[in-house]
């Protein structure tokens, strides 16, 4: 190996990721300006190379990034893919929300006010009491009928469809 050759390969490992891409971009550079050099007039050819390295190098560390910045992206999208549910799931836990929806606005008022304090808010049973002016055992029997009557109407809405 010549001393230029091995100038140029520090010059150009120090600006590229890998000794793949250096030796890639050398050849190039090699091969650009013997082409360039033989119709047009020269002054310094280790000056065209360098240039044509650098400017080889650049373009060789952005596709380099480009391609990371895909496999990335796809590596993402791969991952989202398979934790969003089917669309075929999402129609039918929209429509079973919607079951449940027209099931709780089905309850007598005062069992679903309790049902929807608990469930919905978060409220304890003792919560519960408290806010509506209730007694705990009250509590436990509206949520027991609602649970009751909502899954009555489920399962009804099931075996009409």
């Amino acid at each position: 190996m010549d001393e230029l050759t091995g100038r140029l390969r520090r010059y150009v490992r120090a600006r590229v990721a890998s000794r793949e891409d250096a030796e890639d971009v050398i050849q190039e550079a090699y091969l650009r300006v013997l082409r360039y050099s033989a119709e047009h007039q020269v002054q310094s050819q280790e000056r065209l190379l360098f240039s044509a390295a650098k400017n080889l190098a650049v373009d060789a560390r952005r596709r380099r990034s480009s391609r990371e910045r895909t496999a990335t992206d796809y590596a993402v999208l791969e991952a989202c893919a398979q934790t969003w549910p089917a669309a075929d799931e999402v129609v039918y836990a929209s429509q079973r929300l919607k079951s449940v929806q027209a099931a709780v606005e089905q309850l007598p008022p005062r069992c679903r006010e309790v049902f929807l304090h608990n469930r919905v808010d978060g409220l304890s049973y003792t919560q519960v009491a408290g806010h509506l002016g209730i007694s705990v055992s009250a509590v436990e029997k509206h949520m027991a009928r609602a649970c009751l009557l909502i899954d009555t109407m489920l399962h009804d809405d099931v075996a009409k469809k």
